[in-house]
């Protein structure tokens, strides 16, 4: 019932929040993480919101955190608040159950018809809240940098708290590990790094996964299925993404841990400041850490 209570007034709190057309590219950090904390109401692309949020990276880290702490805003309450009063109003009104077009059965509607206003909408606010920051958790997780781990591991060993399955979710796929080195040119990068995986994780298989690496300003995602398996159990890639001649190896070295090593040709990140930001998603795991890269 909280699941189909909350996507049923969800819509009508989108169709109060006018969202303009544009280009995640063009989107500002603040911007962008009010996006992603309303994503649970689907508005855009789900591919395209994470990929946006990882290449933010530390920007909407502190926004990120503020709302995994402290919940949605007063304004974004205000909103829920009316938009649950009004579908509690909306239903009350119904003499016979016609919710099917809102994904509601008659027995969610006669449950519904059963609570008082007052509670329906403490219930709403309640389930919304959690959703909030539960995004901002998964959100975390995607930046999955020292901070981001910090701040999930206090949700993670909270046994109180209605957070704590997600976080420990989410944690399980950042990596345990994340050791790199790089060295820069005017022709490229090389990439060496190892990491290693939490024992909750869910394991990596680059063949079927989609993998993305970022180094700098760069950032390539490699599709699922342009790995192949070698005999010695290391992957391969060898390819142009965006431009960049990439060869990229992943190579198991036991108990969960993995070497990965990439050169990239065709792209000037000489000119970057130190330190650097290398970031790496294999499938739902990942990792993110600044390194002084070399020339």
């Amino acid at each position: 019932m909280k699941t189909r209570r909350y996507f049923l007034f969800c819509g009508l709190l989108v169709g109060q929040l006018v969202w303009p057309v544009f280009s995640f590219a063009q989107v500002s950090p603040t911007k962008l993480v009010s996006i992603w904390l309303q994503a649970s109401c689907p508005v855009g692309e789900k591919g395209q919101l994470e990929a946006q949020l990882a290449q933010a990276g530390t920007a909407v880290e502190p926004a990120l955190i503020s709302a995994a702490q402290n919940g949605p805003d007063s304004n974004t309450l205000l909103q829920i608040q009316t938009s649950a009063g009004t579908t509690y109003d909306i239903v009350q009104s119904w003499i016979v159950p016609n919710g099917a077009e809102i994904g509601l059965s008659a027995d969610d509607i006669q449950l519904v018809q059963a609570q008082s206003r007052d509670q329906y909408v403490a219930d709403a606010v309640q389930d919304a809240t959690i959703a909030y920051q539960s995004r901002a958790l998964v959100g975390l997780g995607i930046i999955a940098d020292s901070t981001a781990v910090q701040v999930l591991q206090t949700f993670a060993s909270n046994n109180t708290s209605p957070l704590q399955a997600v976080a420990t979710s989410v944690l399980a796929r950042i990596f345990s590990t994340f050791s790199v080195k790089v060295e820069v040119s005017p022709r490229g990068f090389e990439l060496n790094e190892t990491f290693a995986l939490r024992a909750d994780s869910d394991g990596i298989n680059p063949v079927s996964e989609a993998v993305i690496l970022q180094v700098g300003t760069f950032s390539g995602a490699i599709p699922s299925s342009s790995f192949v398996a070698q005999k010695n159990g290391t992957f391969a890639f060898e390819g142009v993404i965006d431009g960049v001649n990439l060869e990229v190896h992943i190579r198991p070295l036991g108990n969960n841990s993995f070497a990965f090593n990439a050169e990239g040709r065709g792209v000037d990140l000489s000119a970057q400041s130190n330190p650097v930001t290398v970031a790496l998603t294999i499938g739902n795991n990942r990792g993110r850490t600044t390194v002084s890269a070399q020339d």
